[in-house]
């Protein structure tokens, strides 16, 4: 290659493109940190992950669902959920938790880690037989905003009393409907 090949080389359409792409994502966080955030006042969630129960815990169920959260004051909000979580055909869950979430920081802020918790009735499934009990349990997470309005989070569970899973892992993704504006 000749030197003016060699350079040339380095200024394809593919490079400059990726080049300016790298400077507006480099861009994009900056223009997310300026100005002032309003609080969240309701929140939307999409969930997935995995739950154990008792003795099964390392034969999981699989857990989607999904939840709203109200804000009731700048940290505290009401979140109803609803979980559906399978083992197999023939082991299925239906989980509605009716709980609270409180935000250890300013809502404002990029990462929001949060404990939560909640009293409510889990309904299984089964081959031969169903029922439905109640369930109680808690835990915590972080929601990580992506920008203003969408965020990501990982949550831990425990069961305290009732059929509630004995633990359960899942990561959310969430949707700001109102409130986090400039």
């Amino acid at each position: 290659m000749t030197p003016t090949s060699n350079a040339r080389a380095h200024y394809t359409p593919e490079r400059l493109i990726a080049a300016a792409a790298l400077v507006l994502f480099c861009l994009f966080p900056a223009r997310a940190q300026q100005g002032d955030l309003t609080p969240p006042k309701v929140e939307v969630k999409a969930t997935f992950g995995a739950a154990g129960f008792g003795d099964e815990i390392s034969h999981p169920h699989v857990v989607a669902g999904g939840s709203v959260r109200f804000y009731l004051t700048r940290r505290l909000s009401f979140e109803p959920e609803l979980l559906y979580m399978r083992h197999s055909a023939d082991d299925q869950d239906y989980v509605f938790t009716p709980g609270f979430a409180y935000d250890l920081t300013d809502p404002t802020k990029r990462a929001v880690p949060y404990i939560a918790g909640g009293v409510g009735a889990l309904h299984h499934r089964g081959r031969f037989a169903s029922s439905t009990s109640w369930t109680a349990g808690g835990g915590g997470g972080v929601k990580i905003f992506l920008n203003d309005r969408l965020f990501i989070a990982p949550d831990a569970r425990i069961g305290f009393v009732g059929s509630e899973p004995t633990l359960r892992g899942t990561v959310s993704l969430g949707y700001v409907l109102s409130g986090r504006r400039r």
